[in-house]
């Protein structure tokens, strides 16, 4: 816990900077989730490299396709939102992924397979999640309210609500009581203890949530917060995977104590898709 004045004063500002898109409008809304995707599949792009085998140009050309593809469907569907839900957006990823597979054909490469299924993952890891978690916010996925706030955005403001609660009592019960590891070989840090406070905690903000929030009541609000909490962890697992695989401790350095895009949104980016199918499925 040295670390904690460092973490605390970038929290602060990052968590203000995520507040104002949230609460705002719709155009806040849409610029944060570009901004944290531009993040997101930069730092994702620059760790696979270290697995991909290019020569030349070509891994320059492979990683800026990659980038323009991969960025495509959240941009298209801000710009040309139609009367369909938004989650629909997100069959775009399969014609995505399968361009994006095509033109390892135009490259020099030693693993031209590998190479296309790790750039198709931008689609899927980073892309997707974050269509659905656009969609969260759309009138025509759930109830038509008419305001911004507490009305469209109550949903995937609670949601990162319940991630910033995890987080923070996790760290501080896994600092304090942290005894038995969870996967050791993959983040030596995480344990049992750590998940426990936190989710103890999210299902506590989860329920204070429901009283203010009545687009879900308390029984999905809690639901949401369980899925948030379990697969949340398991995005900080995969992520903390690709790091080690990739040799790095941080994914970027842009969030002193916290690393980078990556490692802030690893928990939003896997848990979003659960979340939004548990939703769709129970509306």
């Amino acid at each position: 816990m040295k670390d904690l004045p460092k973490r605390t004063l970038t929290a602060v500002v990052f968590g203000a900077m995520m507040l104002g898109g949230l609460l705002w409008n719709r155009i806040s809304f849409s610029i944060l989730l570009i901004l944290i995707q531009t993040g997101c599949i930069y730092e994702y792009l620059a760790l696979i490299r270290k697995f991909q085998s290019y020569s030349g140009n070509t891994r320059k050309i492979g990683f800026w396709v990659t980038y323009v593809l991969s960025g495509s469907i959240l941009l298209a569907l801000i710009i040309f939102q139609s009367d369909f839900m938004s989650v629909s957006y997100g069959i775009l990823a399969i014609p995505l992924c399968l361009l994006l597979l095509a033109a390892e054909l135009l490259y020099n490469s030693e693993t031209p397979f590998i190479n296309g299924l790790l750039n198709a993952g931008a689609v899927i890891y980073i892309s997707l999640p974050l269509i659905f978690f656009y969609s969260l916010a759309d009138s025509s996925l759930f109830e038509d309210p008419k305001e911004w706030f507490p009305g469209n955005n109550s949903i995937a403001l609670g949601i990162v609500l319940i991630i910033w609660t995890s987080d923070t009592f996790a760290y501080f019960t896994g600092s304090l009581f942290g005894r038995h590891k969870i996967l050791p070989h993959i983040s030596p840090k995480k344990s049992w203890e750590g998940f426990s406070g936190g989710l103890v905690f999210a299902m506590i903000a989860a329920w204070l949530l429901s009283k203010y929030f009545i687009h879900l009541d308390t029984r999905n609000w809690l639901i949401v917060a369980l899925i948030v909490v379990i697969f949340g962890t398991i995005g900080d697992f995969v992520e903390s995977m690709i790091k080690r695989q990739a040799g790095v401790k941080d994914s970027g350095n842009l969030l002193p104590g916290h690393g980078g895009f990556l490692d802030r949104f690893d928990a939003l980016l896997f848990s979003v898709p659960f979340v939004t199918i548990y939703l769709l499925l129970s509306s």
